[in-house]
């Protein structure tokens, strides 16, 4: 009987060579995460508290899990360990949650200590038992990642993020953005340096990680007030719950967990602002889709293919732009590419497999109430073409999504939806009828007729919206072709088609194909998702296009890649990946052309200062200033109850930032014409003062309705900003 006391036993065991890397991880990170929690005025332990953070929520409890269910570590095991851990993370905020809101006693969920207690106990528990009944692991994780490879193109790939950090916030600090242009720049020039010089593929997943983090990152980094899309609304959630310091489950937005839970818990275990909690966190998580896409692609065509087909997802407008700020979107397609990952990955044993699947698709329908239907049907339709295609075609592989799983997915839906989100089902149900029969369908006001009949504002958005079609068209094509590939030709068809794609396409397919049936029916069940992704913006929606584009990417790619010739390559690929970039970056617009842009953040100070009226809308539209801001906080700290104020269409006020204890009930109607009626209280923000316009309506993209803005110089002036400005008229 050993006399040695336990933590010496515990610290020689730790040390010995047969503890499992991710056990002297979560080890090392705990400790350090625990001494960051003691009360010190260090300004030093903050950061560091924020970085070990992250790594605690976002890595340690997926990479002992992972490593414990695998016999051989693999690098894509990296991806399943971030995945898992986030779904982990929302599951234990969620169910801390739950119980206290059933017992109605302890401590708030949500709050400091009690959050990082929480889960530096739970994980301790969790590293503890995977020391207890794991064992040691021959492969370190830093070999798999980096293995023989040089650092000095790592280095140089991981200074690229950095660039475009520095770039958005010389923007955003002095207004200055040749950084910010010079980077996407080398963003496009990244695949093509790569492609080319790099003989042994061995840095195509770092080129797509630098690139897919640059892109996302240097735009939430750029937007300070988080103003585009539904972050301010999001953010008002998470806000209202570190407050409470627990979470109501509300219907829709605030429903979801993603919102309700992990915002607040990502915020209080790194301790950091909630506001830099939404411009960082999520973005860095979602970077990792594209290189789902890459390793999704990988297994199935050529890696040639697989680095061109995640690039083209990254250098999608929607995904960069949109996705890494709606963080109930992204992360919904987070989790759908992890579901995507594992349900095709047939390394992993089946029941582990089942598991995995089982917790990526919880996370998928509480993210979003949206994408998580889309996925279930593209499932379902996955399902009913296996068995097809195992009753007519005997010698494919057997279905990896079996008819009890796809039942098991419909109930935790129902259940989800139904009951434990205050109905959120009806309002999904009625969101998802509307968009397909008043969006799609080509009625007079649908968005797919406004899609063709509108113009567009510029060359950008011109090339956004025929790209996408274009991208429909070659998407089709491809799957078709990818589709006789898997019938193994046994259909007759044109013999010089059968010649060329056994020259030119079926080169870049794996042998794969022929055999496995889950990859390709459910590419083409995600699919059924791509006509609506022409509502309700007009161009794109994120959520639909952001989702099928992430699986579908390799289909327009292997007919771009066919018309390489001998001593060309894959150039033609390459230069149109590099021309979608670069004009729908923001970057022609910026340059050379000066018009509407899709990213009007990256030109600001020149819109504003010297920009037409069309440019100055596209960039008030998806911005707020710090003028408004302010304004906004004295409105709701000042303004009597029950007053009513006047603005304009475009005219900013913002309530989600407002911090102090008095909250006015204040309500807006439109700004009129002096004469035509009473009006006592007139807000004229930035965007009116600049623009010199009050604008009424909106018509779509950048398109308003507008009059001349009225000087009001006979009305009081009682606040002002300089561009934003408050009149009291007396004479009401």
């Amino acid at each position: 009987m050993s006399t040695t006391f336990p933590t010496v036993r515990f610290a020689r065991r730790l040390g010995a060579s047969s503890t499992p890397p991710s056990v002297q991880l979560s080890a090392f990170v705990l400790f350090v995460y625990t001494i960051c929690l003691v009360p010190v005025n260090v300004a030093e332990l903050s950061v560091v508290r924020a970085v070990f953070g992250f790594v605690l929520l976002s890595f340690v409890p997926g990479y002992l899990v992972v490593e414990y269910l695998r016999d051989e570590f693999r690098p894509v095991d990296f991806l399943y360990a971030v995945g898992l851990s986030v779904s982990l993370s929302m599951l234990l905020g969620w169910a801390a949650n739950f119980l206290y809101l059933q017992l109605e006693a302890g401590p708030e969920p949500f709050g400091q200590p009690t959050t990082p207690l929480l889960y530096v106990g739970v994980y301790s528990l969790l590293t503890t038992l995977t020391w207890y009944a794991g064992d040691g692991v021959s492969t370190q994780p830093v070999d798999l990642l980096i293995g023989d490879a040089d650092f000095r193109p790592l280095t140089i790939l991981a200074m690229i993020p950095v660039l475009g950090i520095a770039g958005a916030l010389l923007i955003n600090r002095i207004g200055r953005n040749e950084v910010t242009l010079l980077t996407i720049l080398l963003v496009g020039l990244v695949p093509v340096v790569v492609y080319t010089f790099d003989s042994d593929k061995r840095y195509y997943a770092a080129a797509i990680a630098a690139i897919s983090l640059t892109l996302i990152l240097q735009n939430t980094v750029i937007m300070t007030y988080l103003g585009r899309g539904d972050g301010l609304i999001e953010y008002e959630i998470g806000k209202r719950v570190i407050a409470n310091g627990y979470w109501i489950p509300g219907g829709g937005k605030a429903g979801m967990p993603r919102i309700g839970v992990l915002h607040p818990v990502y915020a209080l275990v790194m301790d950091m602002n909630l506001l830099w909690e939404f411009k960082l966190v999520h973005p860095i998580l979602f970077a990792l889709v594209p290189l789902v896409t890459y390793k999704l692609t990988a297994r199935y065509f050529s890696k040639d293919i697989a680095i061109l087909s995640a690039t083209l997802y990254i250098f999608l407008p929607r995904t960069y732009q949109l996705l890494g700020r709606n963080t109930r979107t992204g992360a919904a397609i987070f989790f759908a590419a992890f579901l995507l990952l594992v349900l095709l990955d047939d390394e992993i044993d089946q029941l582990h497999r089942s598991v995995l699947a089982v917790v990526f698709f919880w996370s998928v329908i509480s993210s979003h109430y949206g994408v998580g239907p889309l996925v279930l049907f593209g499932l379902i339709f996955a399902y009913i073409l296996n068995v097809a295609s195992s009753f007519l075609l005997g010698n494919k592989w057997p279905s990896q999504l079996p008819s009890e799983r796809i039942v098991l997915y419909v109930a935790l839906t129902l259940v989800w939806y139904l009951y434990l989100t205050s109905g959120t089902l009806g309002f999904v149900a009625s969101v998802i009828i509307g968009q397909t029969t008043g969006q799609v369908f080509l009625t007079s006001s649908s968005t797919a007729t406004r899609s063709l009949a509108f113009g567009m504002p510029s060359l950008s958005y011109r090339v956004m919206l025929y790209g996408h079609l274009l991208v429909g068209v070659m998407s089709t094509l491809g799957m078709g072709f990818v589709y006789l590939r898997y019938l193994e030709d046994g259909i007759p068809y044109w013999e010089r088609l059968r010649t060329w794609l056994r020259k030119k396409v079926y080169p870049g397919l794996s042998d794969r194909i022929l055999k496995d049936s889950n990859y390709i029916h459910l590419a083409a069940g995600i699919y059924l998702s791509f006509p609506l992704s022409f509502g309700p913006q007009i161009l794109s929606a994120g959520r639909t296009f952001g989702l099928v584009m992430m699986i579908l990417a390799p289909f327009p790619i292997i007919l771009l890649y066919s018309t390489r010739l001998p001593y060309v390559g894959a150039k033609p690929a390459l230069a149109a990946l590099f021309g979608l970039l670069i004009v729908t970056s923001g970057f022609i617009p910026a340059v050379v052309t000066h018009d509407v842009s899709p990213q009007p953040e990256i030109d600001g100070q020149r819109i504003v200062e010297s920009g037409t009226r069309l440019e100055q809308f596209s960039y008030y539209r998806v911005s707020s200033q710090k003028n408004s801001i302010f304004t906004s906080n004295f409105i709701l700290g000042h303004f009597p109850n029950d007053a009513t104020i006047h603005k304009s269409k475009l005219g900013k006020f913002n309530q989600q930032l407002y911090e102090g204890q008095r909250r006015a009930n204040v309500g807006f109607t439109q700004l009129e014409a002096p004469g035509e009626a009473a009006q006592k209280y007139i807000y004229l923000s930035e965007t009116d003062t600049v623009t010199d316009t009050n604008t009424n309506g909106f018509r779509g993209f950048t398109y308003y309705t507008y009059d001349p803005l009225y000087p009001y110089d006979t009305a009081s002036t009682i606040y002002t900003t300089g561009d934003d400005r408050i009149h009291y008229n007396d004479r009401t």
